[in-house]
């Protein structure tokens, strides 16, 4: 009971005085090891599934932070794209690909996964290729991206009104007409929107990038906006040729994971006083919240 309250939201101080309020008297320090031996248990319990659970054919990964002792700490977290299931939870320094790797590679490589799922983060590109893995980017996280650098360079556009660069094929009017295309192309991913986003970059591929100390200007930056979609246009659209999996393009499983199981448990919270803290209480909230009202709490008190 101590712990399904802790994991329900009160402090170790406040599930101390409510089960002592219905005559079952127990400290907070109790409490706590309680929290924590149920936490270890849960970690041993989702290590040995991650191990031996078979094939898990999408994974997302996303990251975030919390508190230790008053500082930032980064978190790491790899999931079942299908079950959202936490199968990895590391603490990391960064979100440099170089750190990202082998924590992706670990989980990857135990599961027989064939595709990652992110946000837009660059970070995960490098990831996904290094690995050999096909790699879907969140389409709400680029469609809000592309949303944001559209409305920027409108802005930017109307009041600079910056000279048409020679070889650029365009105007002001036109410009604004093509950054409605590619907000339309980006959102409905048509079949050909490939081609489509080709003849858009060959109208603008011309525009010359700044020298040194100088602003970008509007036609660069849209040369740099359908670059990018062109590059990574088979990661946002991966979900649309892999009919054997139940992909929906998102990366809400992970998303899901970190808001409902560290976010909202955490708001509650001053902050961690340690490191494993973080993972024993990360791992039994996720663990209890993905199987909420089916799971038994059995397993974790066996010894």
């Amino acid at each position: 009971m101590s712990v399904l309250l802790y994991v329900l939201g009160l402090s170790y101080g406040a599930v101390s005085d409510f089960l002592t309020a219905l005559g079952v008297p127990i400290g907070k320090t109790t409490v706590y090891e309680n929290v924590q031996g149920a936490g270890e248990e849960s970690r041993a319990q989702q290590g040995r599934e991650v191990e031996e659970g078979g094939k898990r054919s999408a994974i997302g990964a996303d990251g975030t932070y919390v508190k230790v002792k008053g500082e930032k700490v980064g978190l790491e977290v790899l999931v079942d794209d299908e079950s959202g299931e936490l199968l990895g939870l590391e603490i990391i320094v960064s979100e440099k690909a170089d750190e990202i790797v082998d924590i992706v590679r670990g989980v990857a490589e135990k599961v027989d996964a064939e595709v990652l799922i992110s946000d837009d983060l660059d970070s995960y590109k490098k990831v996904a290729d290094d690995l050999d893995l096909d790699h879907q980017t969140c389409r709400s996280h680029i469609n809000r991206n592309v949303e944001d650098g559209v409305e920027s360079m409108r802005k930017q556009a109307q009041k600079e009104k910056d000279e048409v660069p020679e070889g650029v094929d365009s105007s002001l009017d036109r410009l604004e007409a093509d950054l409605d295309k590619v907000l339309d192309i980006v959102r409905k991913r048509p079949d050909d929107g490939l081609e489509q986003l080709e003849k858009l970059y060959h109208r603008y591929k011309a525009a010359p990038p700044p020298r040194k100390g100088q602003k970008h200007s509007v036609w660069y930056r849209m040369r740099m906006l359908i670059t990018r979609r062109l590059e990574n246009w088979h990661r946002l659209t991966l979900d649309l040729r892999r009919d054997d999996l139940e992909l929906d393009g998102t990366n809400n499983s992970a998303e899901r994971l970190i808001g409902w199981f560290i976010k909202e448990r955490y708001r509650t919270m001053r902050a961690y006083k340690r490191i494993e803290s973080i993972k024993n209480v990360v791992t039994l909230t996720a663990r209890m919240g993905v199987r909420s009202g089916t799971y038994d709490m059995a397993e974790l008190f066996t010894a």
